[in-house]
């Protein structure tokens, strides 16, 4: 597929855009719509006891909000964490890319993931705001699929023993009526875990097995066409051919860089731990006297149990879904106090959601992120599909290079740990070869 089309990042280049794109102040504007409707329709009934937790008048003891410098910490850390990690990815390749370039790059991913459905903007994002840093293409498009990688393997990894380590507690997720019919919250949450899991493990499977990746891209997609499920076959297949070989190509690059994809790893699960552990001290900030009487570990399970939820839901930003199952997974954390439980809503979400939206939006501005487009040598734009394909020869010839390497090195350490004497026989027998 990619014999006829020998190209490389020289082919292609960051320009600014003649007018600019609108579709993403439309998705702030909607994003702000439903949440101010459900914010309205929510609190319609309970704004006196919602005003009434803030001020203290609800509760025995009166909120502490110094508590607030450690909600603001765990944002932060977070940023600086997601920082780090495209950090250390970038100085695999170059030594001149600074850290706080990694957490600018971080805030207009976020930025961007948010006001777009199913978070689909932000890698695209991060690769043209890397390529404005200095980066080249290349590099850029396999730090995002490095990226994409190793965050759904912990993502998957995170929410699946959440699950397995709190059985009772996914079983027991209250349900929702819709039109006088319940849907159990556990089956959305499981459904998510599900799409997770399929996307990782899809990706594994196909770029390592012939015959599974012959029959899904092949056979599969012509029935899905003939089904009429799937539009423009051709594409999609095309589509699903770049992402296998990307995925295979970056694997390979992160199995040469092992220690460093170890640690990265490790920063993903400390990055979801301090999110999901906004709710936990947004309770304690509002009444302090719940301290042992509400369960951290719990509140992690159950961030996570939402984050399955909201994250396959097509809406940016998960607008008023997020907030909605919010309180119904956690209402019997807060001992079913409805006022107190929405009141702890509000500042989760403007805690999680609309300080990515504000501080994103800041660096991206700085930046000038969407005044900026990727075009090719005839000046065509390019999708963040077209640029992986683009770069995919280039890519490849340097992940290959970099696990052969990596491959001598592991063969020089086993050289080096062999007895003195295995060793020299051994070499030896290698040289009357």
């Amino acid at each position: 597929m990619y014999e006829n089309e020998k190209k490389t990042t020289q082919s292609l280049k960051v320009v600014k855009q003649q007018k600019s794109d609108k579709k993403y102040l439309l998705n702030i504007i909607i994003i702000l719509l439903i949440t101010i409707t459900y914010t309205v329709f929510s609190l319609w009934s309970d704004l006196p006891d919602v005003i009434g937790v803030f001020s203290g008048a609800a509760a025995t003891s009166t909120p502490d909000y110094r508590v607030l410098l450690i909600i603001l910490s765990l944002i932060a850390g977070r940023f600086l964490i997601e920082g780090l990690i495209l950090f250390i990815f970038a100085r695999l390749y170059t030594t001149n890319y600074k850290y706080h370039r990694g957490v600018a790059n971080g805030l207009v991913g976020q930025f961007y993931s948010d006001i777009t459905p199913s978070s689909t903007g932000g890698q695209f994002a991060q690769l043209k705001t890397f390529a404005q840093q200095g980066v080249p293409l290349s590099i850029a498009a396999s730090i995002m699929v490095m990226h994409f990688i190793l965050y759904q393997i912990v993502l998957v990894t995170f929410g699946g023993l959440s699950i397995l380590l709190n059985l009772d507690q996914f079983a027991g997720l209250a349900p929702i009526t819709i039109f006088d019919v319940k849907f159990p919250v556990w089956a959305l949450s499981l459904i998510g875990f599900v799409i997770n899991l399929i996307t990782i493990a899809g990706l594994f499977l196909l770029s390592y097995s012939k015959k599974a990746h012959s029959f899904f891209i092949n056979k599969g997609v012509d029935i899905l066409a003939k089904l009429r499920i799937v539009k423009k076959p051709e594409e999609r297949k095309e589509k699903l051919y770049v992402s296998t070989e990307n995925f295979r190509v970056e694997l390979r690059r992160l199995s040469s860089n092992f220690p460093a994809s170890l640690l990265i790893m490790f920063l993903f699960v400390v990055k979801f731990i301090l999110s999901y552990s906004v709710t936990f001290f947004v309770g304690l900030m509002l009444n302090p006297e719940l301290y042992g009487v509400v369960n951290y570990l719990e509140t992690i399970t159950k961030s996570s149990f939402l984050a399955m939820i909201t994250g396959f839901i097509p809406i940016p930003g998960a607008a008023g879904f997020a907030e909605y199952f919010f309180e119904v997974i956690f209402a019997p954390v807060f001992l079913n106090d409805g006022a107190f439980t929405k009141a702890v809503q509000i500042v989760w979400r403007t805690s999680t959601f609309y300080t990515n939206l504000l501080v994103g939006g800041l660096v991206t501005a700085f930046y000038r992120s969407s005044m900026e487009e990727i075009v090719d040598e005839s000046g065509k734009i390019q999708t963040y599909d077209q640029v992986k394909s683009y770069t995919f020869e280039e890519r490849d010839r340097s992940s290959s290079t970099m696990y052969n390497t990596s491959q001598l090195s592991i063969k020089e350490i086993q050289r080096r740990l062999t007895p003195r004497k295995k060793r020299k026989k051994r070499d030896e027998d290698e040289d009357l070869k």
